[in-house]
């Protein structure tokens, strides 16, 4: 839907998924529905794979892919949007990432951060980030 929206015009989707295996099968997933081969438009990486190309504009990852990607660019300069799916599962990546999604959320006046979960508090969360 963000896709539909414009959201990919002027940068990447990216969302996390706190296990390996999901972020390949909703990439492979949403490349079929988008009509696409897997690594095209829509791709994943994961620890020692990367399904991504110069064309991926919606990127499936785990959180630590995420925080590598950090240490690299601070600023996510390349993302529009990222979406931490199953933010209840929290982990030390997890947890970091939060501390460095709210600098960038306050930085950039483009980047949008989208926090999913089942069974998430969701006023921790907006307390966290200020909203």
């Amino acid at each position: 839907y963000l896709h539909e929206d414009g959201y990919t015009s002027y940068g990447i989707v990216g969302c996390t998924q706190p296990r390996r295996v999901a972020a390949m099968s909703v990439a492979k997933r949403v490349s079929e529905e988008m009509e696409t081969d897997l690594g095209d438009k829509v791709g994943y990486a994961i620890r020692f794979e990367d399904v991504t190309g110069p064309n991926t504009i919606i990127k499936y990852m785990t959180d630590g892919v995420l925080l590598r990607e950090t240490l690299k660019d601070a600023e996510l300069e390349k993302y529009r949007v990222i979406v931490m799916d199953e933010a209840h599962e929290r982990s030390l990546s997890t947890d970091v990432l939060f501390g460095i999604l709210k600098k960038v959320v306050a930085r950039r006046r483009d980047f949008k951060l989208i926090v999913t979960s089942a069974t998430l508090n969701a006023q921790k969360f907006s307390d966290f980030f200020g909203r």
